[in-house]
């Protein structure tokens, strides 16, 4: 099974940009105690991406930017990075200095740097990047939170959503390219889902974001869903079957924004943003203005590319290439 059949990025997107205050106070609890989560949470994808860009590989890293307040008073921007890889990075510290003196440098802002390293190598944790010269020294240092050694130490019974997806996330990268492996990991996964205690809709979304991150071959994912039908009805839990709601979804996002297209541009446009939101997580403010732009034609184009979207990165690099000028 190719590896960028499982889209790691966009289930990390989708889950910090949903579900940040969990994930804050379970992956830097000492962060989470600073800032006042009452006070709303300003997302800033433009800006990350004017400093940062957009990686053209996916399944590398995730970068989220946001502003809070603290309790302290004052705003703070936050950088969430996200490393997803199964070997060690020469450099690593000094990507995250330069990425976190990129901002400062453009927007004038001090920001906080986290890093959440989703790699397989127990022994990689870098943690600052230090240059030194006679009596200079300039020093960036960041805190790290490394899932796989969480998970085998004190994460061993914890059943929250961030330590949830980190398993998921792990079991993910060991069982590349091992479809039978996937199919096992994920199954045990899944099942454990109904047994500890969640509720319909936290079964569903945490359902969400594994079936996102631990794609299965066809064949397999057909075998998964008939599983899943007959788990759920031994156990009395109609929960999901989350496999028939994402096909249900992606089936109305091709039917539904076919159909309004050929209606009037802001009509369809409306139905592909509702629809969009489903198959690829919450859209920025920006992106949405992009897909209110687009002519007749590249909406129709829209409604039909969206059954292949998997992640607000698909829906931009789509957007990219079609605003791209002909010739």
């Amino acid at each position: 099974m190719p590896e960028h059949d499982s889209d790691y990025d966009g289930a990390w997107k989708e889950a910090l940009r949903s579900h940040l205050p969990q994930f804050i106070e379970k992956y830097f609890p000492a962060m989470h105690a600073a800032i006042d989560w009452t006070a709303p949470l300003v997302w800033l994808d433009k800006e990350v991406s004017q400093v940062l860009g957009q990686p053209h590989q996916r399944n590398r890293e995730v970068d989220v930017l946001v502003r809070v307040r603290l309790r302290s008073g004052g705003e703070q921007w936050i950088l969430v990075h996200l490393e997803i890889q199964t070997a060690y990075e020469k450099g690593f510290e000094r990507r995250l200095s330069l990425y976190n003196g990129g901002l400062f440098w453009v927007f004038g802002e001090r920001v906080v740097t986290l890093a959440v390293l989703a790699d397989l190598r127990e022994s990689w944790l870098p943690r600052e990047d230090v240059f030194r010269v006679a009596d200079f020294e300039s020093r960036v240092k960041f805190p790290v939170c490394k899932l796989i050694a969480r998970l085998e130490t004190d994460w061993g019974g914890d059943t929250s959503l961030p330590v949830e997806l980190a398993r998921a996330q792990i079991e993910a990268l060991r069982t590349a390219g091992d479809p039978e492996g996937r199919y096992g990991a994920k199954w045990r996964l899944v099942r454990h889902l109904y047994e500890a205690g969640y509720n319909a809709d936290q079964v569903r979304e945490l359902f969400r974001l594994i079936d996102w991150m631990m794609h299965l071959r066809d064949d397999l994912s057909e075998r998964f869903g008939q599983e899943l039908i007959a788990l759920e009805e031994s156990l009395k839990m109609p929960y999901v079957t989350s496999v028939e709601r994402i096909a249900e979804a992606r089936g109305e996002a091709r039917g539904e924004a076919r159909g309004e297209a050929k209606g009037k541009a802001s009509g369809g446009a409306a139905v592909l943003l509702r629809l969009l939101g489903k198959l690829c997580g919450p859209l920025p403010e920006g992106v949405e203005s992009r897909v209110r732009k687009l002519p007749m034609d590249r909406l129709e184009a829209l409604g039909e590319a969206a059954l292949g979207l998997r992640s607000l990165q698909d829906l931009e690099a789509w957007l990219d290439l079609s605003e791209k000028p002909a010739g």
